[in-house]
């Protein structure tokens, strides 16, 4: 075998036990308990994003059979050790395995794509699977002569990319990146009826999608219609600033650079490959980066919104930096210390060591600033919660909240080890999927209880005076990391 191979595949051995290890150690986030919702209540689609994540889920972890955070996590895990495979096969392809060895080593200290897409259980994980296996097949088929041989790994190209336009929205800026390449670079394939046969399966997963839609009255367009608008003039300064520095660091501050210098190589042409893969490259990954900063300009973003095509890059970034001697003692070295932050990172999160003290001067604000109490505490709070559930005899009672955070987090850490039944009771736009989960579940009763942590405390008397004439506090029940008091969780029992 050969060495950069080998090297390759211990490597990603290494990252893989290394994120089975954070996946295990950490509870889960906001956003993630959330998509644990569409494994437990799956549809073809749901407000958010389409289904693919919730199909993964229940892939891995047989149907939720296996129902604990690393089971779930799997799901992002095992993808993405596939993808750090599939982006050292563009590598090798795109120069030789050397190159396919350095841009594995740069997705092993790109944030996006190690955490946010590669532990974390988001429609990113299948979406970057997808999207790469897409595109790796794309650039075998592309730049060369339309010839039979080459249908089969077009077909497959463009139904991955329908299993990535099924993952996230985003997917469909690949197939917009193909059809430019082909345009201006190969318009051959433009005469071959397989080309457009090939768009069936994209145009299905947005079939599915649409007729979900169509069904719940559009609801997906018109949520992210009012996150995303083309046509606003009204300038966001902190949205602006907060996409670009978010970029920078998501997608780590050295490939960023690195990368501008490769454009800047680019365009003086001191940097060349063969068969025009390098505006495969940039049709398939620049329009999004320059769409999400663009959209930065007057509304709120999230700055993995284009992680994606940073990921893309890489193995072009790669036979870049390949001309570099020592690159890849170098990258070693920032792979090696990259896994020690993640370790005490991991490690503080659990214990509070080395992070700032919580203070507040009230119980229902402490911690409301700590953004990385939304992995910590709701296990103890489940202990806690459950022990007074028990002895005061109500878990027969629905549990209600305002928001789809924190009602996630209690539905997982609460409400599923005591077969309790949680309702989202607020707006559209804050309840998320539990307006339709509601629907699945009785109607409620004269008594319910509500709950909520010091995080996101919203006093049910502001919220459902109107619907509940007795409101009780039962317990506040203080949540401890490393003997120091981080937040509070309120239970409150509510009759009409």
């Amino acid at each position: 075998m050969n060495r950069y191979k080998k090297a390759t595949l211990l490597l990603i051995l290494f990252s893989t036990v290394l994120r089975l290890f954070l996946g295990g150690s950490l509870e889960f986030g906001n956003d993630e308990v959330y998509y644990w919702l569409y494994a437990k209540y799956p549809d073809i689609s749901h407000f958010d994003h389409p289904a693919m994540v919730g199909v993964f889920i229940q892939f891995f972890t047989a149907n939720l059979a296996i129902d604990s955070e690393l089971a779930i996590r799997l799901a992002a895990i095992i993808p993405t050790t596939v993808t750090m495979y599939i982006v050292y096969l563009i590598g090798a392809r795109l120069k030789d395995t050397r190159t396919g060895f350095i841009a594995t080593l740069l997705y092993n200290i790109h944030i996006y794509g190690f955490i946010i897409a590669g532990t974390f259980i988001l429609p990113d994980a299948p979406l970057v699977l997808f999207w790469l296996l897409s595109f790796y097949l794309f650039i075998q088929v592309l730049p060369e002569t339309p010839e039979k041989k080459l249908y089969m790994k077009l077909l497959l190209a463009f139904f991955f990319a329908g299993c990535a336009v099924y993952s996230k929205y985003q997917a469909v800026y690949l197939l917009f990146g193909v059809g430019l390449y082909v345009i201006f670079y190969n318009r051959k394939w433009l005469k071959k009826p397989m080309f457009y046969l090939g768009f069936i399966f994209p145009l299905l997963a947005v079939g599915v999608i649409f007729y979900w839609n169509y069904l719940n009255d559009f609801i997906s367009y018109k949520f992210h219609g009012n996150r995303v608008s083309f046509f606003s003039f009204k300038f966001n300064k902190n949205s602006f600033l907060r996409e670009i520095v978010g970029q920078f660091l998501y997608n780590n501050p050295y490939i960023v650079v690195m990368l501008i210098l490769l454009f800047v190589a680019v365009r003086k042409r001191k940097f060349i490959l063969e068969k025009n893969y390098i505006p495969l490259f940039v049709f398939c990954s620049l329009p999004l980066i320059f769409t999400t900063i663009y959209l930065s300009i007057s509304r709120n973003t999230l700055p993995h919104w284009s992680g994606i095509s940073y990921l893309t890059l890489l193995p072009l970034l790669a036979v870049y930096l390949s001309k570099r001697e020592k690159i890849t003692k170098g990258l070693l070295i920032g792979v090696s210390g990259f896994a020690i932050l993640l370790l005490f990172a991991s490690f503080s999160i659990n214990t509070g060591l080395f992070l700032p003290e919580n203070s507040s001067n009230t119980k229902e604000q402490l911690g409301r600033k700590d953004a990385l109490m939304d992995l910590y505490g709701w296990k103890q709070a489940s202990k806690k919660i459950t022990k007074t559930l028990e002895e005061k005899k109500l878990t027969s009672l629905p549990i209600i909240s305002n928001r789809w955070y924190p009602a996630a987090h209690i539905d997982y850490y609460i409400a599923r080890p005591n077969q309790m039944k949680v309702y989202g009771v607020g707006g559209l736009n804050d309840i998320h999927k539990y307006y339709w989960i509601n629907k699945n579940n009785p109607e409620l009763g004269d008594q319910v209880l509500y709950i909520t942590d010091s995080r996101n405390f919203k006093h049910p008397n502001d919220l459902y005076a109107e619907n509940y004439t007795s409101i009780k506090e039962i317990e506040v029940i203080p949540i401890e990391r490393g003997n120091k008091l981080v937040k509070y969780v309120f239970l409150y029992q509510l009759q009409k």
